[in-house]
C-alpha cells in the first residue's frame, strides 16, 4: 500500500512540475511580453498558475488513481507497461497543445482554445500565415520537449512501479477515497466557485494574468462551451444587419436632458434578484421593498425594463459591456470575446474618472474576476478586505456591511468617481441577519424577507448618502442583475420573469418623479447615460438611449433554451429545442433580426 501511494504522491508532483515547465518555456517564447514583466510579478503569475495546473493534474491523478485501485492484488511490473504508454499519451496531447499555443499566442494574443478546430477545414489557409522555419522550430521543441519530458518521467517516476506489491483487498476504499478526492483539486476547493479562468487572475497588467493561464487547462475548458456555439438562422446575416441598423438607427436625438451635470459621481448598486414582483411601482406585491418605493417618488423609474438573462454573469456582462447573452452562451464564459468588449468603466476611466467594484462575495465565482479585469475594475473589493467575523453569509459578507464599506470609501474619495455594487443577501439561501418581518418558510416567503433586508440596508445607505456634500453632484443608479422565478413562480419562457426596476437617484437630476414607460433592457444603460453625459457611445453598438424619443423601444432577454422579445404591442418567446416560436403571432420579423443580430454580434466579437 505505501508503495502504491508513493507512486500515486510521486505522479502529483511529476505532473505538476512538468505543468510549471510548460508555463517557463511559454514565457522564454514570449520573451518580448514576458521582460516588461518585474521578477515579483513573474514570480505571482506562476504561484497563480498553479492553480490550473494542480486542476488538471487532478484529472490525471484521477485516472492514475483508478488504476492502482483496479490492480490492487496485481504486483507493479505488470503495470509497467501501461503507465509507460499513458504517460507517453498524456505528455504527447499536452504537448500537442502547449507548444502550438507558444506561436499563436504571440500572433493572436490569447491561448489555443477549442476554436482552432475550425481551422482544421481549411488546413493550407491555416497554415499560409505561418514561415515554414517557424513550423520547423515548433516541431523541434515539440520533439525535444518531448523526449526529455518522457525520458525524466521514466527514470524519476515510472521506475517507482517496480517497487509496488500487491495489497491486501481492504486498503482497496482507502485507495478509491484518495482517487475520488482528485474532484476536490480539479474544481478548485471546497468553496462554491467551481474552477474556472478567473482563478488565476491576479493583476492589472493583461499578460501578467495570462501568463497564469494553463494552456492544457484553458483548451479542455473550452471544449466543454464548443458544444455550445451553433450558430443561429434565421435571416441571412446580411439582411440581419440592414433589418438591425433600421430598427436602432435614430437620425437625430431628441431627448430632454435630465443631468444638472455632465461628469456626475456615479455609484451603480446591481441588486440581486430584484424582480418586478417585488417592486410595488411595477405591479409588485405591496411591503417588501419600502424604501425602494420611498425612493421612487424622488428619481427617474423606468417601467418597463428587463434583465438579460436568469444569471447574474449574464446580467452584468449587459450593465458594463452594453452586450447581451445568448441561449447557452454566457459572453463572460469566453475569455477571449470578454477582452473585446467595451466598458462603462474604461469609458468613465478616460474622463478622468476613479472606479472600484464592491463584492462581499467571491468574485472568482463565474469568472466575474477575470471579467471585472478586463473592462477596466483594476480595483475591487471583496469578502477577502472585510474582518473574517463579517463573512456570515453562504455567498459572503451581508448588505449592511457592504454598503457600509461603500459609503466609507465614497467619503474619502475624490471626484468624479465611479462606484458599482453588486448586492448579495437577497440569494439563495436567504439566510439574513435580521429579526424575521416577511413571516414564512417556504421559499417565497425567505426570499421576500431577504429582499426585505436588503432594501433596508439600502434605504440606510441613500439616506446617509444625502448628508454627504458631493450628494448635489452624485448620481445613484439602481438595478437588478436579474429577474427570480420566487414569488410568482415564474417558468425560464415567462417574460415577466425577466422584468425588472431601473431608478435613477441623486442631486445632479433636474427632474424628479418621473417615469419612463419605453421599453428597455440592461444593454441600454450604458447608451441612455452616455448620451445624458455628452459622451460618445458608439462603442456600445447593441443597446438604445432611452430617453431619445426619436428612438423605438423594446426588450429582450435569453435563457437555456429560448429567446424572448418584448415591446408595447407583442411578447414574443422563441424555442430552441422546437425551432419554434411560443406564439400565434405572424409578426414576429423585429424579434428575428434581435435575435440573428445578437447571435452574429457574439461570433464577431
Amino acid at each position: 500500500m505505501k508503495q502504491r501511494l508513493s507512486f500515486f504522491l510521486a505522479s502529483a508532483l511529476g505532473w505538476i512540475a512538468f505543468m510549471i515547465f510548460i508555463r517557463f518555456a511559454f514565457s522564454i517564447y514570449q520573451y518580448s511580453q514576458t521582460s516588461l514583466l518585474g521578477l515579483g510579478e513573474i514570480l505571482l503569475s506562476f504561484i497563480y498558475g498553479l492553480y490550473h495546473d494542480i486542476s488538471i493534474t487532478g484529472y490525471i491523478l484521477m485516472l492514475t488513481g483508478l488504476i492502482l485501485s483496479l490492480s490492487i492484488t496485481l504486483p507493479g511490473k505488470k503495470l509497467k507497461l501501461l503507465f509507460q504508454v499513458l504517460f507517453g499519451i498524456l505528455i504527447l496531447i499536452s504537448l500537442s497543445i502547449a507548444v502550438p499555443n507558444f506561436e499563436l499566442f504571440r500572433n493572436w494574443g490569447f491561448h489555443i482554445d477549442g476554436t482552432v478546430l475550425s481551422y482544421l477545414k481549411t488546413p493550407k489557409e491555416a497554415a499560409a500565415s505561418t514561415a515554414t522555419s517557424t513550423y520547423i522550430l515548433l516541431f523541434g521543441l515539440f520533439v525535444a520537449i518531448f523526449t526529455i519530458t518522457y525520458k525524466l518521467f521514466n527514470r524519476f517516476l515510472i521506475s517507482k512501479i517496480d517497487a509496488i506489491k500487491p495489497t491486501k483487498l481492504k486498503f482497496l476504499p482507502v485507495l478509491l477515497l484518495i482517487t475520488a478526492s482528485m474532484i476536490i483539486p480539479i474544481r478548485g476547493g471546497l468553496g462554491i466557485a467551481p474552477m474556472n479562468v478567473g482563478y488565476v487572475y491576479h493583476s492589472a497588467n493583461t499578460y501578467a494574468n495570462l501568463l497564469s493561464v494553463n494552456p492544457i487547462w484553458n483548451f479542455s475548458y473550452s471544449l466543454k462551451k464548443l458544444k455550445k456555439n451553433k450558430r443561429i438562422k434565421l435571416l441571412s446575416d446580411e439582411e440581419v444587419q440592414t433589418r438591425y441598423a433600421e430598427m436602432i438607427e435614430s437620425k437625430i436625438i431628441d431627448q430632454d436632458s435630465i443631468l444638472k451635470s455632465k461628469s456626475p459621481n456615479i455609484v451603480l448598486i446591481v441588486l440581486e434578484s430584484f424582480t418586478s414582483a417585488i417592486i410595488e411601482e411595477l405591479g409588485g406585491k405591496k411591503g417588501v421593498t419600502p424604501n425602494f418605493h420611498s425612493l421612487s417618488d424622488e428619481g427617474i423609474m423606468f417601467t418597463n425594463f428587463y434583465g438579460i438573462g436568469d444569471r447574474t454573469k449574464i446580467g452584468t456582462v449587459g450593465i458594463f459591456s452594453g452586450f447581451p447573452s445568448l441561449p447557452k452562451k454566457p459572453v463572460i464564459e469566453y475569455h477571449k470575446k470578454v477582452q473585446n468588449l467595451p466598458s462603462l468603466c474604461k469609458t468613465f476611466k478616460q474622463q478622468g474618472y476613479n472606479s472600484k467594484f464592491y463584492y462581499g462575495g467571491d468574485l472568482h465565482f463565474a469568472s466575474m474576476n477575470s471579467f471585472l479585469s478586463n473592462i477596466g475594475f483594476n480595483n475591487t473589493i471583496t469578502m477577502e478586505d472585510f474582518p473574517s467575523e463579517l463573512n456570515t453569509s453562504k455567498w459572503g459578507v451581508h448588505d449592511e456591511y457592504l454598503f457600509d464599506r461603500l459609503y466609507h470609501d465614497i467619503t474619502l474619495e475624490k471626484e468624479p468617481f465611479f462606484k458599482a455594487c453588486l448586492t448579495l443577501s437577497s440569494h439563495e439561501p436567504f439566510e439574513v441577519p435580521m429579526e424575521t418581518v416577511i413571516k414564512g418558510k417556504d421559499e417565497n416567503s425567505l426570499f421576500m424577507n431577504s429582499a426585505y433586508y436588503t432594501d433596508k440596508c439600502l434605504g440606510e445607505f441613500i439616506a446617509r448618502l444625502k448628508k454627504l456634500p458631493s450628494w448635489d453632484n452624485t448620481l445613484v443608479i439602481l438595478l437588478a442583475d436579474h429577474g427570480s422565478r420566487y414569488v410568482g413562480n415564474f417558468v425560464p419562457s415567462d417574460p415577466v420573469k425577466y422584468k425588472i426596476p431601473m431608478l435613477w437617484l441623486g442631486g445632479c437630476l433636474k427632474q424628479k418623479g418621473l417615469k419612463v414607460p419605453k421599453y428597455g433592457c440592461q444593454p441600454d444603460l450604458a447608451n441612455t447615460l452616455l448620451s445624458q453625459m455628452g459622451i460618445d457611445d458608439s462603442e456600445f453598438k447593441i443597446g438604445k438611449n432611452l430617453f431619445n424619443k426619436s428612438q423605438r423601444g423594446y426588450a429582450y432577454f435569453t435563457y437555456n433554451n429560448g429567446f424572448g422579445f418584448v415591446d408595447s404591442t407583442q411578447s414574443l418567446v422563441f424555442d430552441l429545442n422546437s425551432n419554434k416560436w411560443k406564439s400565434e403571432i405572424d409578426k414576429h420579423e423585429d424579434a428575428k433580426t434581435v435575435l440573428q443580430y445578437l447571435d452574429y454580434s457574439f461570433f464577431k466579437l
